[in-house]
C-alpha cells in the first residue's frame, strides 16, 4: 500500500511562503533554496514543485527534488505559521533509502550554510570548500568550513 509520509526536520525558516515578498530576501529562505539546489546538483537531480506517489498521483509542495535513484521525488513543505520545514514522499518501494538520502543531503547542506553564516556574523573570515561532484554523487563529500578571526 502506498502513502505519503511526512518527516520533521530541525530546519526553521521565517514563516510565510516562498512567493511572499517578506521571505524573498530572508537569509533563512535563501539558505534553504541554496541547500535544495546543492542537494539536487550533488545527487544529479532536478528541482520542481511536486512529487508523485506510487499510483502516479501528483502532490504539490513548496519545493521538490527528484533524482535518478528516486524519480517520484521528495517534497519540501514549509509551515506558513511556524516556518517548520518537513520532507514528504511516498516511501513505498524505496528499498535503498534514496528518499532519505535526499532529505539528509538538504539538511546537511542547510546546516553547513547556517554554520558559515553564524561564523560570518561573529566577524570570522569564512571559507567553505567541498569535494568534487563525483564524490557527492557517490554519497560522500568532505566539507570544510574554516573560520579565521
Amino acid at each position: 500500500m502506498s502513502h505519503i509520509a511526512s518527516y520533521k526536520t530541525k530546519i526553521r525558516v521565517k514563516p510565510g511562503s516562498p512567493e511572499s515578498p517578506a521571505t524573498q530576501n530572508d537569509p533563512t529562505w535563501k539558505m534553504l533554496r541554496t541547500a535544495i539546489e546543492a542537494a539536487a546538483e550533488d545527487l544529479g537531480g532536478t528541482i520542481g514543485d511536486s512529487i508523485i506517489d506510487y499510483y502516479n498521483n501528483r502532490r504539490y509542495c513548496d519545493f521538490a527534488v527528484s533524482t535518478p535513484e528516486f524519480r517520484r521525488g521528495v517534497g519540501i513543505r514549509v509551515s506558513r505559521t511556524t516556518g517548520e520545514v518537513r520532507f514528504v514522499y511516498d516511501p513505498y518501494g524505496d528499498t535503498k533509502g534514496a528518499a532519505k538520502a535526499i532529505g539528509d543531503r538538504v539538511t546537511q547542506s542547510y546546516t553547513t550554510l547556517a554554520v558559515a553564516r553564524a561564523l560570518k556574523e561573529l566577524n570570522y573570515d569564512v571559507e567553505v570548500t567541498s569535494g568534487d561532484q563525483a564524490e557527492a554523487r557517490a554519497g560522500r563529500r568532505d566539507v570544510l568550513v574554516r573560520g579565521v578571526l
